[in-house]
């Protein structure tokens, strides 16, 4: 199978239609126009498929083995675009296993590759990316499929051409969730010890023997990964995602580091929630944070910046929130019910 992706608007539509036919590829052409943007993207692109050769193994143990082949066109130009079809067409010996993802991609290109591929026998492949199937077309016929494999969390990122520093594994998680669920039983009343905790006070007391217990005593853990895994626990124990991660920390670019509080995966979009025990942040520079990391991590990311306090939001932090795909979930007293009511309709899962 040879694949074709059409670099478009859309970068991340062309990863869940790589990653459902990764096994059967001999052959990837990247096609990206000559803009600064888009060879910008493209070396992304590119690293990420090169970590994904050296790192991922199938179900059998076999290392996938495919050449990258990246081709520039100029979009306006007809010369060069036809020049793009003759390189697609002497990279398989046979048209009928050419495969054409022209999801998002740019029209002109997208429209003249389109019309003569199917001439030869080749196929098409359009992406929703908003119900996670797609269509495959031929000359002759058009047939509607779900997308059956969803990329990880991990392995989306780094296709992206981000590097994953850290993240707090599983196993710890598993082991720190039944102390979680207990400190965290009376919100309001942890938040309080929360809020005036210091790891050089006396060790006495009932929430600091639960924290000594899990071998953490720093205060940005106690102010703020216990209630970040209060909130991973309530949505993985709540919905079926397909991954969800807490106390992440991404590379998007050289010597740009982000710490994201909660990943969600579902569908094969990836989400984001920002989580603020405290009334003392400042909401313009947690709404920069939250559109910059959706931006980064998928072109059809959702975020939501959580607060459990006395925090007001103001009109205006409001109304850019709401432009940016970013839902604010603020309230004086935390209920579990009302909130995974908001997960589940703001996130769709």
């Amino acid at each position: 199978m040879v694949l074709v992706s059409i670099l478009g608007d859309f970068h991340s539509s062309i990863l869940p239609i790589f990653y459902e036919f990764k096994e059967q590829i001999a052959k990837h052409i990247l096609i990206y126009d000559d803009s600064e943007h888009d060879t910008k993207q493209l070396k992304k692109i590119l690293k990420g498929q090169d970590f994904f050769l050296a790192n991922y193994e199938t179900q059998d143990g076999r290392k996938l083995n495919f050449e990258i082949l990246p081709i520039k066109v100029k979009e306006d130009s007809f010369e060069s675009i036809q020049e793009c079809y003759k390189e697609i067409i002497q990279q398989s010996k046979d048209p009928k296993n050419i495969f054409l993802n022209s999801t998002d991609g740019l029209t002109s290109i997208t429209l003249v590759l389109t019309n003569q591929l199917l001439e030869l026998g080749s196929n098409i492949i359009v992406y929703d990316r908003y119900a996670n199937t797609y269509n495959l077309h031929s000359k002759n016929s058009m047939s509607k499929h779900k997308v059956g494999k969803i990329i990880d969390i991990k392995n989306h990122l780094r296709l992206k051409g981000y590097d994953l520093i850290s993240f707090t594994n599983r196993f710890t998680l598993e082991r720190r969730k039944p102390l979680i669920k207990e400190i965290t039983q009376n919100l309001s009343q942890f938040k309080n010890f929360a809020n005036t905790y210091t790891r050089t006070e006396s060790s006495k007391g009932f929430y600091k023997g639960l924290i000594q217990q899990m071998g953490e005593n720093k205060e940005q853990f106690v102010k703020g990964s216990i209630f970040e895994e209060y909130i991973y626990w309530l949505i993985k124990d709540n919905f079926d995602v397909d991954d969800i991660m807490t106390g992440v920390i991404v590379q998007f670019d050289k010597d740009v580091n982000n710490e994201i509080d909660i990943l969600i995966m579902k569908d094969n979009h990836l989400h984001t929630i920002e989580c603020k025990f405290t009334d003392n942040f400042k909401t313009s520079e947690y709404l920069y944070k939250t559109d910059s990391i959706i931006n980064y991590i998928d072109d059809d990311s959702k975020g939501m910046i959580l607060s459990v306090g006395n925090k007001i939001i103001g009109h205006q932090d409001l109304a850019r929130g709401k432009n940016d795909n970013i839902n604010f979930y603020v309230v004086k007293e935390f209920s579990e019910i009302d909130f995974l009511s908001k997960v589940k309709s703001w996130f769709n899962v």
